[in-house]
C-alpha cells in the first residue's frame, strides 16, 4: 500500500494558545503531552476527568466546563478535537479556521489538518513515529517496540502489519465495527504479528500477518476490551525524587494503562507513563483525602476492564503502606497483583541525611514506628522501643512528633537523647534540623509532611551528602530505566 509521506515538523508551542476540546480519557492523554511544550493551554469540556481537574487547580491549563463555543478557538494556533465524533469535529474545524488555528482531530483523519506522531524521548532526543493518522494505535505500538529495541530489536516485515492494521482499520469503519479500543490491537493483533514474525523467520511475513488480521476481524466484533486479562502492579516510589524510583518500577509506569498515584510520590514520575495512560490521583492525608475502599475499588475497576493499573506508592508500599490491603482487595476480585518493593524512607531518608540508624558505635538494632497511631497512651510497641535502647525511626511524624517524643521519655529514653528530622528526603527541597528529645516534646516537629524522625545517638551525626550532589551522581548515570 503507498500512501503520501507527512512531512514531520517539531513545533514550538510556548505561549502560545492550544484548544482541546474533549476533557475524557482521550483529551487528557493529549494534555499530557502538551503540558511538556509550555503553551497556553485551554480544555473545553461539560464534564472532564479528574486529572484535567486537577491540573487545572494547579494553574497548568484554563478549564471551561462547558460545550464549546467559536469564541474558544480566538488567538488560538492549534485546536485538538478528541470528541469521539466527526460531526462535531467537521464544526470544531470550520470554527478554527476561520481564527487561523490547525486541527488535529483525533482518529479523525479526513478532519485533520495535522497528525501527532507518538514519540519516544531521551533527554533531549525525541524519535517520532507517524502512519500518518493511518493506524494511531499501530503508531503507539510501534513506539513501545521502540522503546525495548536493545532488548529485543524490531523484525523486518513490521511495514506488512502497519499495512494489514491500517487496512483492518478502514474494513471495520466500512462495516461499523471499528472501535479504538488500544489494548485489544495491541494485544490481539500487534503482539501476535510481531512475535509470530520473530518465531517464524522462513515464512512469508504476508502469510503470518495475514493469519492474525484473519483470527483478529473474527474476534473484534463479538469481544470487548473487559475480556483481556488486567493487572495491578504496586510500585514503590521511593522517599523522594523521581530518580530513586527501581528499574523495576520505571519498567512497570511504562506498560501503564492507568496510574493510580498518592501525594508522596514524585509528580515527575508520572512522565515515565505513556502520554495515553490514565493518571488518577488519590492522595490522602490525615483525616482527608480518597477513602481506602475508594481506591481499592478503582484499582480493581480498572483492572477488571482490561487495564495495566500501577498503584503509585510513596516509599514501599508494604512499610506502612497499606499495600497488603490493596493486594487482598485484588486478589479477591480474581485478578493478578504484583509488588515491586521502593525504597523505604525508614532508612533511605537517614541515609540522605548522613545518618546510618545502625551505626556500630551506637546503635545494634532499630526500631521503625508509624507516627499516625500514636496516642494519649504509649502503645506496647512505643515502650519496648524506649526500652530497647537502639535507634528509632518514625514515619509520618510531622504531626504526632510531640506525642511520640513524650511516650518515649515515658519508657525511659533520656531527655537529652539526639533527634533528627529529614523533611523531603532526596528531593532538592531535603531539609534536615536536630534537636532533643525533650525539645521535641515540647515543641513538635519543625517541618510540614512529608518528615522522618530519627531517635538516638546515631542522630547526631553529620551529613555528608546534599540532594544537589546525590542530584548530580544520579543524572551522570544512563537513564536506561526510562520508557
Amino acid at each position: 500500500m503507498t500512501t503520501n509521506s507527512p512531512y514531520v515538523l517539531a513545533w514550538r508551542l510556548a505561549g502560545r494558545k492550544v484548544v482541546v476540546v474533549g476533557g475524557g480519557a482521550i483529551g487528557t492523554a493529549k494534555v499530557e503531552l502538551l503540558l511538556a511544550t509550555g503553551a497556553r493551554i485551554v480544555v473545553v469540556d461539560p464534564t472532564p476527568s479528574d486529572r484535567v481537574v486537577e491540573l487545572a487547580a494547579q494553574s497548568k491549563l484554563e478549564l471551561r466546563t462547558r460545550r464549546a463555543r467559536p469564541t474558544d478557538m480566538v488567538r488560538a494556533r492549534l485546536l485538538v478535537a478528541a470528541t469521539g465524533c466527526t460531526t462535531t469535529n467537521r464544526r470544531l474545524r470550520r470554527w478554527a479556521h476561520a481564527a487561523g488555528a490547525v486541527v488535529n482531530a483525533v482518529d479523525d483523519q479526513d478532519n485533520c489538518d495535522v497528525t501527532v506522531p507518538a514519540i519516544v524521548r531521551r533527554g533531549p532526543a525525541t524519535i517520532a513515529i507517524t502512519t500518518n493518522g493511518a493506524t494511531p494505535a499501530g503508531a503507539r505500538f510501534v513506539r513501545e517496540e521502540v522503546t525495548a529495541l536493545v532488548d529485543h530489536g524490531l523484525p523486518a516485515g513490521l511495514g506488512e502489519v502497519l499495512d494489514e492494521a491500517a487496512d483492518a482499520r478502514k474494513e471495520l469503519r466500512h462495516t461499523g465495527r471499528y472501535r479504538y479500543d488500544y489494548r485489544r490491537w495491541r494485544d490481539r493483533f500487534f503482539r501476535p504479528a510481531i512475535d509470530g514474525l520473530r518465531a517464524e523467520r522462513g515464512a512469508e511475513s504476508s502469510e503470518v500477518v495475514g493469519e492474525v488480521r484473519r483470527r483478529f476481524m473474527e474476534g473484534f466484533e463479538r469481544a470487548s476490551g473487559g475480556d483481556l486479562p488486567g493487572r495491578v502492579i504496586l510500585v514503590g516510589a521511593g522517599p523522594g525524587g523521581a530518580d530513586l524510583i527501581t528499574v523495576r518500577g520505571a519498567r512497570a509506569l511504562a506498560a501503564a494503562d492507568v496510574v493510580v498515584y498518592d501525594r508522596l510520590a514524585d509528580p515527575e514520575l508520572l512522565d515515565l507513563a505513556p502520554p495515553a495512560a490514565e493518571r488518577i490521583p488519590v492522595g490522602k492525608s490525615k483525616g482527608a483525602g480518597t477513602t481506602q475502599e475508594d481506591i481499592n475499588r478503582i484499582l480493581v475497576d480498572r483492572a477488571q476492564a482490561g487495564s495495566t493499573v500501577v498503584r503509585l506508592k510513596g516509599g514501599d508500599p508494604f512499610v506502612f503502606g497499606r499495600g497488603q490491603e490493596e493486594v487482598a482487595a485484588v486478589t479477591a476480585a480474581g485478578l493478578a497483583a504484583e509488588v515491586v518493593p521502593g525504597i523505604s524512607s525508614a532508612v533511605s531518608a537517614p541515609a540522605l541525611a548522613g545518618i546510618s540508624v545502625t551505626d556500630r558505635h551506637h546503635a545494634c538494632s532499630f526500631t521503625v514506628l508509624t507516627g499516625h497511631r500514636a496516642g494519649d497512651v504509649p502503645s506496647p510497641e512505643r515502650l519496648n522501643a524506649a526500652a530497647g535502647g537502639g535507634t528509632v525511626v518514625v514515619l509520618m511524624a510531622a504531626t504526632t512528633a510531640g506525642q511520640m517524643a513524650q511516650d518515649l521519655l515515658v519508657g525511659g529514653r533520656p531527655r537529652r537523647e539526639p533527634v533528627a528530622f529529614i523533611h523531603r528526603a532526596g528531593s532538592p527541597e531535603q531539609q534536615v534540623a536536630r534537636a532533643t528529645l525533650a525539645d521535641v516534646a515540647a515543641d513538635g516537629c519543625p517541618f510540614p509532611a512529608p518528615t522522618v524522625m530519627v531517635v538516638g545517638k546515631v542522630a547526631d551525626q553529620a551529613g555528608t551528602a546534599s540532594p544537589s550532589t546525590l542530584h548530580h551522581i544520579h543524572a551522570a548515570l544512563p537513564a536506561f530505566a526510562r520508557p
